[in-house]
């Protein structure tokens, strides 16, 4: 039997930039509400800033990413928020006719097939045609197009995000062979390239959250056979208080700085058990065949990170406090 991987370590937060810097596919993967849409934002920052040319994509409903990098929505087509960096809503139907004008290489073609609506209910009679060309688009932008060096695919969470993964090679597996079955060849191709492509996971503090994070990478891992590197834990909070006793009853005699201190000293005690959990988690067996190697923690933010403000300042304190030029404007 093999031995487990080495735990995964903290690594600096630039050098993990770095290398994603490198990859043409980076698949975000999570459960819901854990901060999948704001990691997926942040990586697009950063590896814009290192003179990339980035989309981000992303399957979620609401407005979030547009909103976080500075853009008051988040259309369904491809939308410039800056000279390097892109953004786009990825919808099934949007995404089968792109996706068709790529393959037939006729947008008109395209359009006259894919928005006919008796073609439409034919196709959404074939279960995972949805997932394939969602995913099928931002895996072309990423392999195929040269629109972009790096494409982000912020898609939907852990179960459905692994049966996305697994659509080509299913379609590998019951379809005879054909113009389809090459286009599934060539994704499961890209996605099983450690140089192209690696997922990055993100979780929460917590034990069960990380444990379940654990199992979705080791699905990912030896399933999809996608690389794994880097975990995010998201929503740390701070260790580094000061445990500070409260002032005598004739210097607070409303009784007021007590309660304060209180709080700052439970806030201390969270992020201290914040650090010893993800410490535990890390040595275990179920982190370590997951593969990941190196993590990055994410403070909490008790304002939260919904504008372009606030992410840039989160991105200048990962690295190193310094404003960066993320990229020129459009």
């Amino acid at each position: 039997m093999a031995a487990p991987d080495p735990a995964p370590q903290e690594a600096p937060p630039g050098a993990i930039f770095d290398r994603l810097a490198q990859r043409r596919l980076i698949v975000v993967s999570g459960k819901g509400g854990v901060g999948r849409t704001t990691l997926a934002a942040l990586l697009g920052l950063a590896i814009a800033a290192r003179g990339r040319r980035v989309l981000v994509t992303t399957t979620g409903h609401d407005d979030r990413l547009g909103w976080m990098l500075g853009a008051p929505s988040l259309p369904d087509r491809v939308h410039a928020v800056s000279e390097r960096l892109h953004i786009q809503r990825l919808v099934p139907r949007v995404c089968l006719r792109e996706y068709g004008a790529m393959v037939v290489r006729s947008e008109r073609v395209s359009a006259a097939v894919f928005d006919n609506k008796i073609i439409r209910r034919l196709l959404q009679a074939i279960p995972g045609l949805d997932d394939f060309a969602v995913f099928g688009k931002a895996w072309h932008e990423a392999a195929r197009g040269d629109a972009y060096d790096t494409v982000i695919f912020d898609g939907p969470a852990t179960g459905h995000l692994l049966y996305t993964l697994g659509v080509p090679q299913a379609i590998l597996e019951a379809i005879p062979a054909g113009p389809l079955t090459r286009e599934a060849q060539l994704i499961v191709d890209t996605l099983t390239d450690p140089a192209s492509t690696e997922a990055v996971l993100v979780g929460l503090p917590e034990r069960w959250p990380l444990t379940e994070l654990a199992e979705l990478g080791v699905a990912i891992r030896q399933q999809r056979r996608i690389a794994i590197e880097t975990m995010v834990v998201n929503g740390m909070w701070p260790e580094a208080v000061p445990m500070l006793r409260p002032p005598a009853p004739e210097l607070d005699p409303q009784g007021t700085v007590a309660p304060v201190l209180a709080t700052v000293a439970a806030i201390g005690q969270a992020g201290r058990r914040h650090r010893e959990i993800v410490a535990q988690w890390g040595q275990g067996e179920l982190a370590q065949r997951c593969g990941v190697r190196s993590l990055l923690t994410l403070p909490w933010r008790w304002e939260g990170l919904c504008d372009l403000a606030s992410l840039e300042h989160l991105l200048a304190e990962l690295e190193g406090g310094a404003l960066i030029d993320h990229a020129s404007s459009a």
